[in-house]
């Protein structure tokens, strides 16, 4: 297992695994078919071309390999809320910046806005370069939510009719044609 980032401030922990490299997910160096899975999780809002960057990482992977993708939604009504790690303050304070740039129009992700991809947008990212793409939203929000949100209320977040506004991210798993 290879981690990949930009920068070079690793965990202390991940440095004495040796398990990751400094990189530009635009540029992966490791050569073409040199993995079994990838994974890339809140990163295609981070780069300068989403596309050119989920080719590199089909380039990297064996036929028929396993890629799984998480990202902000950007159709979300409110986000954060399930950031276990964060105050309740940081959590207002972020849905307000978020606001104020949609209303400023500039809640786009090359605007410096955290602000992702609407479901069918990353849908339609990954089935351009993948195959056997499935949204697992819904199932991956239950998981982590199970349990700590009443059962009918997550029943409700995740139907059909709101999850494009109530999911905080979304997921999908997809493959590498051959």
């Amino acid at each position: 297992m290879v981690g990949v980032d930009l920068n070079s401030q690793f965990s202390p922990l991940a440095r004495a695994e040796g398990c990751v490299v400094r990189g530009d997910a635009m540029r992966l160096p490791f050569p073409a078919a040199a993995f079994d899975f990838a994974a890339a999780f809140h990163l295609l809002e981070h780069v300068r071309e989403p596309p050119a960057a989920l080719e590199e990482v089909r380039r990297v992977l064996r036929p028929w390999a396993p890629f799984y993708a998480g990202v902000p939604n950007r159709t979300r009504v409110l986000g954060y809320l399930g950031s276990f790690d964060a105050t309740l303050w940081q959590k207002v304070t972020w849905n307000l910046t978020d606001w104020k740039a949609r209303l400023m129009g500039r809640f786009r992700n090359e605007a410096g806005a955290h602000a992702g991809f609407g479901r069918q947008e990353l849908l339609a990212m990954l089935s351009e370069r993948f195959t056997s793409v499935e949204c697992l939203t819904g199932e991956f929000l239950r998981f982590k939510y199970g349990g700590r949100l009443p059962a009918p209320l997550l029943d409700l977040l995740l139907s059909r009719r709101l999850l494009d506004y109530s999911a905080p991210s979304h997921y999908a798993l997809c493959r590498r044609a051959a």
